[in-house]
């Protein structure tokens, strides 16, 4: 893209699609906030291709950019609450069944996910993203340390912890359902 192939940047943003709008929406952006978010990263991108250094992990450096773009979402966000007492966050989770399972089992996979959905909503937002880079992602931690721009020891602390939160959580959960 950077060499005038602008076939690449639709590539790109195909390519990028599935992981950066899950990111978004893993962090708590409503459906419409993720839509928003995405095309606002791939304008950051188009605007700052030149500032891209070829030696650092693309992946990185997008996540960067969508990581960058939650927490001044997240900002703008608790201004507008504050100042008008309203928020339009929410939406429900995005659904991904297996299409292949029966009928019975996609229902199962969809209670899970939104529970998983849910319970991700319910930990502090670090340990959220720390979880979501790192696991859902695919994120090593060192690369997760770069975008979330603290330690990697703190992203594995981070990690952990919210790892022990969704157990709690899920523990809690099934308890309540017995």
């Amino acid at each position: 893209y950077r060499a005038g192939d602008e076939a690449a940047f639709e590539l790109m943003m195909r390519l990028y699609r599935a992981p950066i709008y899950g990111f978004f929406r893993r962090s708590g952006a409503s459906v419409e906030a993720a839509d928003d978010l995405f095309q606002e990263t791939f304008l950051r991108v188009h605007a700052h291709a030149a500032q891209y250094v070829a030696t650092r992990p693309f992946r990185v450096w997008l996540f960067t950019i969508a990581h960058n773009l939650m927490r001044s979402h997240w900002r703008k966000a608790a201004v507008r609450r504050f100042l008008v007492g309203w928020w339009a966050g929410g939406g429900e989770p995005p659904e991904v069944p297996d299409t292949r399972a029966g009928p019975d089992e996609q229902v199962a996979t969809r209670t899970s996910l939104r529970w998983l959905e849910a319970a991700l909503q319910q930990i502090p937002e670090r340990h959220r993203q720390a979880l979501v880079l790192t696991q859902i992602e695919g994120l090593s931690l060192e690369e997760a340390s770069e975008v979330l721009a603290v330690p990697v020891a703190t992203v594995k602390t981070w990690v952990h912890r919210g790892r022990a939160s969704l157990a709690a959580a899920r523990k809690a959960h099934e308890g309540d359902a017995v």
